[in-house]
């Protein structure tokens, strides 16, 4: 496969992913069978309240089958960490030197971790499924660091997507010593919602970018 063809095959499937990541599961929450993890007898899916593995949940928290929601939500997530991953495998070819191969690696293996969360819903493979979320947002800071750094140094770099990329690395940052310090209630959920809807947009300017260089080549 030319460089051409794979940035743009690359550029493609992270626009894909990203976009029926953001529209998928919020037609699987509309099918949510109801309650929380603090309050089983919340009616339905509660937006500030739920997180977003509770849609891949088997048996929702007030012990309702997700026959609907769960299906929609893993798949929606495996096809997005297939993206990312798809995405990061051309990575190298727009980062130069060994930051492209640093980003591609760390890339991949962030798309792994969704892909692991997709496979093990919470309340089946509880451990292998923090251990996906846990690998998702370390891989994730890593990436977000090191593009913001490649960019910030870059004569050709995009203000905006240098911006967008240090508001990635702040949030995932914070959004990880939430977990370290067991962080309860809406504040978590909250931040979840705000890195996971920014991740879904930056995913979609990197993806513009991998288009964009391949009509170059």
């Amino acid at each position: 496969m030319n460089s051409n063809n794979h940035m743009k095959i690359s550029g493609y499937s992270g626009m894909i992913g990203s976009i029926q990541f953001i529209i998928i599961p919020i037609i699987a929450m509309f099918f949510y069978g109801g309650g929380t993890i603090w309050n089983h007898d919340a009616i339905g899916y509660t937006f500030w309240e739920n997180f977003l593995s509770d849609l891949g949940r088997t048996f929702a928290h007030n012990g309702v089958e997700n026959n609907i929601s769960s299906p929609l939500f893993n798949t929606s997530l495996g096809l997005f960490g297939t993206s990312i991953v798809l995405l990061h495998s051309s990575t190298f070819r727009l980062f130069k030197s060994v930051w492209g191969y640093l980003i591609t690696l760390t890339g991949i293996i962030s798309g792994i971790g969704m892909i692991i969360i997709a496979l093990a819903p919470d309340n089946v493979l509880h451990d292998l499924h923090m251990l996906g979320v846990w690998v998702w947002l370390v891989a994730l800071l890593i990436i977000a660091v090191l593009i913001f750094i490649y960019d910030f140094r870059s004569k050709e770099r995009n203000q905006h997507f240098v911006i967008l990329s240090l508001m990635m690395a702040i949030l995932v940052g914070y959004h990880i010593s939430q977990g370290f310090m067991d962080v309860r209630g809406p504040l978590i959920v909250a931040t979840q919602k705000v890195v996971v809807y920014l991740n879904c947009a930056w995913y979609l300017c990197l993806s513009s970018r991998f288009l964009d260089r391949g009509k170059m080549i």
